[in-house]
Order: structure tokens, then sequence, then C-alpha cells
């Protein structure tokens, strides 16, 4: 069984936490889990797009690098910061949001260097575990946030 469906079971009687499979990230005020991850995994098929030239998307290391660029850093940085800030999970899923757009900005930064192979491993290998980690960390947020 798969991370979200576990977690989609252990909160599925909390509408608030509840997954669902329809993001709203438009206005982002209390996202849910899939929402996140939802958004984050388009970020990686965004980065093999552009890697691929299937993009016409000009994508600026400099902002995807910013954790507090994207809908969920503002949510993080905003709104999830007052209704979980207190929490230690928090701060962890805060830590690993932070290393995925940085992890982010350096598969485009090779890319832009012209570093075809790395920014590739890069994106199977580094970006994987974090996205991996970073699924984890807001799964522990959201989880604690309920209990």
């Amino acid at each position: 069984m798969a991370l979200l469906d576990w977690f989609d079971k252990k909160v599925n009687d909390d509408k608030d936490l509840k997954l669902n499979t329809e993001p709203k990230l438009e206005g982002l005020s209390n996202p849910n889990l899939r929402q996140i991850l939802d958004t984050h995994h388009a970020l990686k098929e965004k980065l093999q797009n552009v890697m691929d030239g299937t993009s016409r998307e000009n994508l600026d290391i400099a902002v995807l690098s910013q954790d507090n660029s994207c809908a969920i850093g503002k949510w993080l940085y905003g709104e999830g910061k007052n209704l979980y800030g207190h929490l230690p999970e928090y701060e962890s899923a805060r830590q690993v949001h932070a290393e995925l757009h940085l992890c982010a900005g350096e598969v485009l930064t090779q890319h832009q260097l012209g570093n075809e192979e790395h920014a590739q491993e890069l994106l199977k290998t580094k970006f994987r575990t974090t996205s991996s980690k970073n699924q984890l960390e807001f799964a522990r947020l959201f989880g604690a946030a309920k209990a």
C-alpha cells in the first residue's frame, strides 16, 4: 500500500485533512495532503519536460530554488505557519520543502549548463529522494495536526 493510500485511510474521517483527487491550489487557503503532493509531483514533471525540450516554459533558477515562491511555500509561510507553526513537524516539513526547491534549482542549473546526464541523474536520485522525504514530512505534519 502506498504511503498516500495509507495516510488517506488514516484521515478519511476528517474533512479538512481528507485526501481527494481534485487539487484546488489557486488561493490555497488550507491545502490537503493530496494537493501538496500533487503540486510537487508536478514540479518533477515540469523539470523533466524542460529537460526533454517538450516545454516552452522558461524556468528561473532563482525563483525555482526559493521555497516560498510556490503555492505550497506561500501557504507554509502564511496560514500554514499560523495553524501548525507550533508543531515540531511543521519545521521538519518546512526544511524538507526548502531542500526540494534547492534540489530542483540544482537540476535546472545542470540542465542549463548543458550537463544533461548529470541533470537527469540528479532528477532520478537526489530529487526523487528529497521528494520522498517531502511526502513523508507533510504526512507527518498532517498526522500531527489531526492528533
